[in-house]
């Protein structure tokens, strides 16, 4: 077994439970009214509420006409008070095997690209705060999409923070994997309801079914 001296968890679909996908494109369709477009479209807000990237967000603000610094402004704003309403309403809320990692001896932390501002609300809320040394995840900036895993920046960061060379990485994308391997680190692909079948490009150290069995890896 390797000898890991730190963990590194994704937050949404690992830690905590997904938003679903129709509320957050009603939430983009409510961004792109607020960026002045009168009718926007169902499929111009599904482009805006999840996996954005940088070349994705110009293409769509030029042709609305718009500056992307204020469609993204806009769009950062209604995903943080949706899923601000999603925690009050308990509908984002910690998986049931999260209380597997009272016992985890290693540093840990938090890699997301949610936005910071979210991720930390959300640990908060949960208690969860104070079983993890650091957080790194995004800024609400269009200069943030191009650090977004699977850029390994946010995994390197966290490595940093927590002063481990040798971590575990437990996500639940393809993304996740991918930023794993170019970070040098293991990484652990766990399947929840929403990623159960999900077939990977990329072939991660571990495939599991739970947090107990992450730290049983430990």
């Amino acid at each position: 077994m390797a000898d890991y001296d730190g963990l590194l968890l994704d937050h949404d679909g690992v830690l905590l439970t997904l938003t679903d996908r129709a509320t957050l494109r009603e939430a983009a369709l409510a961004a792109l009214r607020d960026a002045g477009i009168e009718r926007p479209s169902d499929a111009d807000a599904e482009a805006l509420s999840i996996r954005v990237t940088s070349d994705d967000l110009v293409a769509l603000a030029d042709r609305l006409a718009v500056e992307p610094q204020r469609l993204w402004r806009c769009r950062e704003d209604r995903i943080a008070a949706l899923l601000r309403e999603e925690l009050d309403a308990g509908r984002k809320a910690p998986y049931d095997d999260v209380p597997a990692l009272d016992g985890v001896a290693v540093p840990a932390g938090v890699v997301s690209n949610n936005q910071r501002r979210i991720v930390e609300a959300a640990l908060d809320t949960h208690g969860l705060a104070g079983r993890f040394e650091t957080v790194v995840a995004r800024g609400p900036t269009v200069e943030s999409l191009t650090e977004k895993k699977p850029e390994p920046t946010y995994l390197e960061s966290a490595m940093a923070d927590i002063g481990c060379a040798n971590p575990l990485y437990v996500g639940d994308s393809e993304s996740d994997v991918v930023a794993a391997d170019r970070a040098g680190v293991d990484v652990a692909f766990l399947r929840r309801d929403h990623n159960a079948d999900t077939a990977l490009d990329s072939r991660p150290t571990y495939d599991v079914g739970s947090l107990h069995a992450v730290v049983d890896l430990l």
